[in-house]
């Protein structure tokens, strides 16, 4: 088993293992790849200022800038080897500065008097003779600074007999060290409790492998940093074409620039190779975690008793928030046994996948999306704490202060449906418009109640997905242990269970924004073709005609008429009681691939990688069964569609097929 939160016991310079005794943490190891984000951008400005000194001489600004930046790399790769790291052991001889495997300083802390640290700045002060003083900083991550992260540092304290005593630094707010301290003990209390119920019953078998960014994203920018590269070789080269002495300037500032640019894209490249992404493979029979973070962690299933994941949060360049997750694993005793971090991968699926295999995660505040509370209609903004009625001439919001009502004249059918893990109700007049779009909870009501009065009234209402799961759980339960062939059906049955109807398909096609691009692309390729032909045959025509004449406006209609023909044999998503499917030829012809309709736990429309929007269909456990990048439907269409079909919309939020949600 190879642990990257808690390191193994070190070896002394004979090789035999120095003992620890009882519990403790050390620092995570550091990477093991030199390759900061910082490396190919300064090297290759290196380079090319280099260049552009050492102009004078064709072999010296052509070999040495590349020759200074292949030494930087290295230098920067063999520094942190060659001297001893720098790391910190925390156990019942006290917290320890270790370097080159033996302790350089000691902090004895005991009971009465313990370690120190600071709620928000987490700084770490050992207690001395006349007070106490700095030793260190801890961190979220677990990589800066002391390399240990702030749970496990509490936790492994207080497994010691000398419990942590958090408090709030100066210019602090008062409060946040009793917050974080209440919030240990309850994730505590949780360990000790999965530790004695022991593991979760899997709800799947299988192995499920996540990875981000996927194959297909990391190919293309492999492919960027190899098209960057060549250009700068090829601006590199023409600068060692021989000339003149009149632009030697010219010449040199040229060199320059490609050194940049083939120095900087060649950094990238092999950045980009030596940081796999985040790769998990979790089975009920043990979790397998790669990441650039902290390496390679392999733990079986008996050794985990919880996983605490902890949020961290950052801002990405287009102004958004990415989310991810560093896990921590413990095991029965307490003792924290690997850390990883899941890079790239949704949070949400990665958590999914853990508790579909058994495994119990703890989180401070169960991860949900919480609904909009605050729809645009009147009755909401006239009448707050109202609740929603129906009466026999009217549909309604009754309270204590007053009523308002629609005639059921106006009400052409309720249309109820699942949006992010809630129930809501749409309410439509005859002439088709919406009356009211607005989650059950803030109506008051239940799904079922609902559901029953309207049927009991006489509206016509529509409810989908509560349909589909009421046909999908009769046929699952009548298959295994239906009546004989011969024997008939009792006559209660055949009297209230109904013949299940499958929804009509709904075909949903490509939006118009991205049709067009397919004119404009197919006009302007056949307009280059066709204007280059013409003018390598404009020798050949007599007819006085300008070879642009006739070859733009012929390469237009040829490029109109291609996208004409590749716009018709489009690709569209069919959504119906089958499941869904993307089919060429408008949704009538062959399906390039499909899913069952038991095998489809959300369909949706989300950024991936780089920001770029794509289909997502998701299993029931909330793992990604299909990612369509290419071909996007609109995401209004294809909610409707989901409404209309019965298939859930929204990344699920339970990991097994469940009904909708009541509230």
């Amino acid at each position: 088993m190879e642990s990257a939160g808690a390191s193994a016991a070190r070896r002394d310079r004979q090789g035999q293992v120095a003992p620890v005794r009882g519990p403790f943490v050390e620092s995570n190891r550091g990477r093991a790849v030199f390759a900061p984000w910082w490396m190919p951008p300064l090297t290759g400005l290196g380079a090319g200022v280099l260049a552009y000194v050492t102009a004078d001489d064709v072999l010296v600004r052509t070999l040495g800038p590349l020759a200074a930046a292949l030494l930087g790399w290295l230098l920067g790769a063999a520094g942190p080897r060659l001297g001893a790291r720098t790391g910190w052991r925390l156990s019942g001889a006290g917290l320890q500065r270790l370097r080159g495997g033996r302790a350089t300083a000691t902090y004895p802390f005991s009971r009465e008097r313990p370690l120190l640290l600071s709620a928000m700045s987490l700084d770490v002060r050992a207690p001395t003779d006349y007070g106490s003083t700095k030793v260190g900083n801890l961190c979220a991550l677990g990589l800066e600074d002391m390399a240990i992260a702030m749970f496990p540092f509490w936790v492994t304290t207080r497994r010691l007999g000398a419990p942590l005593r958090l408090f709030d630094g100066p210019g602090e707010p008062e409060g946040n060290a009793a917050a974080r301290e209440a919030g240990f003990s309850r994730r505590e209390a949780a360990l000790l409790a999965a530790s004695a119920e022991g593991p979760l019953p899997a709800r799947a078998a299988g192995p499920v492998e996540l990875s981000r960014p996927e194959p297909e994203v990391r190919s293309r920018k492999l492919g960027r940093r190899i098209g960057f590269c060549l250009v700068g070789l090829v601006g590199l080269g023409a600068a060692l074409a021989p000339s003149d002495g009149g632009n030697q300037g010219r010449v040199a500032l040229v060199a320059a620039l490609a050194t940049t640019v083939a120095v900087w894209a060649a950094g990238s490249f092999y950045r980009l190779l030596r940081t796999p992404p985040a790769h998990w493979t979790v089975s009920p029979q043990g979790v397998t975690a790669r990441d650039p973070w902290f390496g390679t962690t392999r733990l079986p299933a008996s050794a985990i008793a919880g996983i605490v994941p902890t949020e961290l949060t950052r801002e990405t360049g287009d102004g958004k928030v990415g989310v991810s997750l560093v896990l921590q694993f413990y095991g029965h005793d307490l003792a924290l046994i690997g850390t990883a971090h899941s890079g790239e991968i949704p949070p949400d699926e990665l958590l999914a996948v853990l508790r579909s295999r058994g495994y119990r995660v703890i989180e401070d505040q169960r991860r949900g999306t919480a609904y909009d509370a605050d729809p645009a209609f009147p009755p909401h903004q006239l009448l707050p704490e109202a609740r929603f009625t129906l009466g026999v001439d009217h549909v309604g919001w009754e309270s204590e202060r007053g009523a308002i009502r629609v005639p059921r004249t106006e009400v052409a059918g309720l249309e109820l449906h699942t949006r992010s893990g809630h129930p809501w109700l749409r309410l439509r007049d005859t002439r088709g418009e919406e009356l009211l779009h607005a989650p059950l909870g803030a109506l008051r009501v239940s799904r079922t109640e609902l559901r029953d009065q309207a049927r009991a009234l006489g509206y016509p209402v529509t409810d989908p997905e509560r349909d589909a799961y009421e046909s999908a759980a009769f046929a699952g339960l009548a298959a295994p242990s239906g009546p004989p062939a011969h024997a008939a059906p009792p006559a209660a049955a055949t009297a209230h269970v109904a013949a299940p109807v499958a929804p009509p398909d709904v075909t949903v096609g490509m939006p118009g924004g991205t049709r067009k691009w397919y004119y404009v692309t197919g006009v302007a390729a056949g307009v280059l073709v066709m204007g280059v032909l013409a003018f390598k045959l404009r020798y050949l025509f007599d007819s006085g005609l300008s070879w642009a004449a006739w070859g733009v406006p012929a390469g237009a209609v040829a490029g109109a008429l291609g996208a004409l023909v590749y716009d018709r044999r489009r690709p569209a998503l069919v959504l119906g009681g089958h499941g869904i499917r993307m089919a060429a030829d408008g949704g009538q012809g062959k399906a390039d691939w499909e899913h069952a309709r038991p095998a489809i736990g959300g369909v949706g429309v989300d950024d991936h990688d780089d920001g770029v929007e794509a289909l997502l269909v998701w299993s029931p456990t909330g793992q990604v069964i299909r990612k369509e990048s290419l071909n996007v439907p609109d995401t209004e269409e294809l909610r409707l569609a989901c409404e209309r079909t019965g298939l859930p919309w929204g990344r699920p939020d339970l990991g097994a097929w469940a009904p909708p949600p009541e509230l």
